[in-house]
């Protein structure tokens, strides 16, 4: 999957809510399933919602977005890939931002079991095309990978963990960062985000509503 770095913020948010399709263990420990542990696995469309607003930080900067609505296919064992995503309802200290996934679809997102604290597993981007744009009016910038910044990891809480109070599969991102790859001096840097999205399949493959819980095992 394709995406973001520190004034993406906002799109990092979004690629969160997708995130819940990744992780740093092998695929091939992995199985996505329908409804929970001894469901049946699970190939097809998921969404992913955000639950909550999406919080960017950095030096001089704070910013928000109401709304992320992510949607791509997944494999039961794991990897997946980020075909739309839109994020809204966005304000910050420094304007109204837009925001917006270039170099759409993400191939490399890799949602992988291995409980450790208090998540299940975790999601990682690394497709090294993921951009996110945000544009202040007249101030434009694009985020991503570099040198500091390769790749993007989600923890991720099965519906019945403690931990996650969404009642779907969840996925948050704490601290997470993107680097800056152009855009003006203007444009803010050292920025991290913080959020939870749900992620939901399909009870069938024509249905138009979201509607599978999924859960992920070894």
């Amino acid at each position: 999957m394709k995406a973001l770095v520190k004034l993406g913020t906002p799109l990092v948010a979004a690629t969160a809510a997708v995130g819940l399709l990744a992780g740093s263990a092998s695929a091939a420990t992995t199985t996505v399933r329908r409804d929970g542990p001894a469901g049946a696995p699970y190939d097809g469309q998921y969404q992913i919602l955000n639950v909550g607003d999406l919080t960017f930080a950095g030096t001089g900067f704070t910013a928000s977005c109401s709304g992320a609505d992510l949607r791509g296919t997944m494999t039961s064992s794991g990897s997946g890939t980020l075909d739309s995503a839109a994020v809204s309802g966005c304000t910050s200290n420094l304007g109204t931002p837009a925001v917006s996934f270039r170099n759409l679809p993400y191939t490399d997102g890799v949602l992988a079991y291995g409980p450790s604290g208090d998540y299940d597993g975790t999601l990682t981007f690394t497709d090294p095309d993921l951009e996110i744009q945000a544009s202040f009016g007249s101030i434009s910038c694009v985020y991503g990978f570099d040198a500091e910044h390769t790749s993007l990891t989600f923890e991720v809480r099965n519906s019945d963990n403690p931990a996650n109070s969404t009642g779907q599969l969840a996925g948050t991102m704490n601290g997470v960062s993107l680097g800056l790859k152009s855009g003006s001096f203007l444009c803010p840097t050292d920025v991290t985000a913080n959020g939870t999205g749900k992620a939901m399949g399909k009870v069938a493959p024509g249905d138009a509503a979201y509607g599978q819980k999924l859960h992920i095992t070894a």
